[in-house]
């Protein structure tokens, strides 16, 4: 007796709310795009493929909410802040035209900012000024170590000035800008995610390059500890422990209100960014960054290396991080092929790492096919497609056919909310229902107990092409008490509230994409139907 509803393309079950059933859409067929997650516009670099003219042949990337950016302290601060009066604004004694300009040009496209500022960068430069590479102001060069040109590498001829990481003066006056970053922007809903700032290389907390070319390593694993006071075997750290406890502090007190996220090379960097009493302190839990996706291991040496010490000491923070990918933000950075990699092997690598480590976000760069001339092989580009509509979170929702009863003057159904990506939706979502009727109005609003933030599969596997769906029932209850006869529809939806208390700028999000079809213009997705007769009574009802 089922009734096959042919304009919408729904099945619906007999009885007080019918079940509409709607297949959900698999990773392999259409991107959904939502807010923090799939691929997003690395350093303001436009999407793929459309960001490619030779790989026209594919359709335009659907959309990205999400855009990236790290700005050097050399162009934030050029002016000697001791040349200045000290009750001098923000204004006079910092440049935030870069970023203030990103701002706006993204949110003139619904979009928000992902940023982060470094204080040295090993490349990628074609030329230098003076042929000297420097990132830091020129009145902050008493607080650096110059090093001569390195004899190889994309840039022999460059002179490196790499700051003292524990220098007094570096911390302070970097706290400095840290806060009045906080100023400007913590209550900014324009800015979504602010990358730990302070220490390494492209602010990645490492300093590998000076182990490698520049002939200055860090201690060595047996003195690490003595000298950093925590434990590093890899010679690729040189920032002790109490500096690190000063920039943390300074990061976390500067965005309260704001998503971290930290580039999770180095360990007590990592251990003190995600103890308790600092996410107590934060608006969400610090999110992890993870670089050179589709090369090397998503996590760093120290975290999953059989070798490393804090691997085989059982140290709690090898199990903080890796639960802190199940629970927070992870944005990836895809990695630059190496010469004679294979390029299938490597995407299959990245899908993998996307689906194992729960990442939400892909960039939109480095990758072999980015910029080549030439048209991209097809299975490569359905494989670079799955792993970028496989990240994040990516729900459907429909009522469980037969699920449907009535009790009195309440009618009820079985809802069932499924997470067919990689991660869980880790800002403000809040799903609910509304029950409209047939001209479109509104009648009832009914929450829903459903927790999006914990549908995600944890799943250790290194191989799986696709991540395993993660499910949760609940029963929705329809009170018909004054409700006249007619047809009304039972409609589910999930409302952005990511909202900063007394914003600078507001920004406003259409209810989430999800990935079934039957989307109605204000966001609302039919679940079920529900028919009462003129007696006041449900069609099929006692």
């Amino acid at each position: 007796m089922a009734v096959v509803l042919s304009a919408c393309g729904y099945q619906r079950d007999p009885g007080p709310l019918s079940a509409m059933v709607s297949p959900a859409i698999a990773p392999t067929a259409a991107e959904i795009a939502n807010p923090l997650r799939g691929q997003y516009e690395e350093m303001l670099n436009p999407l793929f493929p459309q960001g490619n003219p030779a790989q026209q042949r594919y359709a335009a990337w659907p959309a990205s909410y999400d855009a990236s950016l790290r700005v050097s302290w050399r162009q934030l601060q050029p002016v000697d802040p001791h040349t200045l009066p000290p009750d001098a604004p923000d204004d006079r004694k910092f440049d935030f035209s870069v970023i203030d300009d990103s701002l706006r040009k993204l949110a003139d496209r619904n979009m928000r900012l992902v940023l982060g500022v470094y204080t040295y960068r090993s490349c990628c430069e074609n030329s230098y000024p003076d042929n000297t590479n420097i990132a830091i102001p020129d009145w902050m060069r008493s607080a650096a170590n110059t090093y001569p040109a390195p004899p190889t590498g994309s840039h022999p001829g460059a002179t490196q000035v790499v700051p003292n990481w524990n220098d007094p003066n570096y911390l302070n006056a970097f706290g400095q800008l840290l806060a009045a970053l906080g100023r400007r922007y913590d209550g900014d809903e324009r800015l979504s995610v602010f990358e730990f700032s302070g220490y390494g290389d492209f602010g990645e907390n490492q300093v590998a390059y000076l182990r490698d070319a520049l002939g200055a390593p860090g201690p060595s694993a047996d003195d690490s500890s003595a000298k950093l006071g925590y434990y590093s075997q890899f010679r690729d750290q040189s920032i002790i422990k109490a500096s690190i406890g000063q920039l943390v502090a300074a990061n976390v007190d500067a965005f309260p209100h704001t998503q971290l996220l930290v580039t999770p090379q180095n360990p007590e960097i990592v251990r003190q960014l995600l103890a308790d009493d600092v996410t107590k302190k934060l608006s969400a839990p610090v999110g992890i960054r993870l670089d050179c996706l589709g090369v090397q291991s998503a996590l760093p040496e120290w975290a999953e290396s059989n070798d490393s010490h804090y691997v085989r000491f059982n140290d709690a923070v090898v199990n903080a991080i890796k639960q802190r990918l199940t629970s927070a933000l992870v944005i990836s950075d895809w990695c630059r092929l190496p010469n004679g990699a294979d390029s299938r092997s490597y995407y299959e690598k990245g899908l993998h790492d996307i689906i194992r480590y729960h990442v939400s976000m892909t960039s939109s760069a480095d990758f072999p096919d980015r910029d080549s001339m030439s048209v991209m092989d097809p299975k490569l580009y359905a494989l670079w497609a799955q792993a970028n509509t496989s990240a994040g979170y990516r729900y459907s929702v429909q009522a469980q056919p037969g699920s449907q009863s009535i009790q009195g003057k309440v009618a009820s159904i079985s809802v069932i909310w499924t997470n067919y990506g990689s991660a869980a939706a880790t800002e403000h979502w809040v799903p609910g229902y509304k029950l409209v009727d047939f001209p479109g109005t509104v009648v009832r609003s009914l929450p829903a107990t459903v927790n999006l933030k914990t549908l995600v599969h944890d799943d250790s596997s290194e191989s799986r092409e696709e991540a395993v769906p993660e499910s949760s029932t609940e029963s929705v209850h329809v009170d018909l008490t004054g409700l006249a006869p007619g047809h009304y529809t039972l409609r589910a939806s999930v409302e952005w509230q990511q909202h900063k208390a007394g914003a600078s700028h507001v920004v406003n999000y259409a209810p989430m994409a999800l990935a079934r079809d039957g989307r109605d213009s204000t966001g609302l997705y039919p679940v079920a139907t529900l028919d009462i007769t003129g007696d006041s009574t449900p069609a099929g009802g006692q």
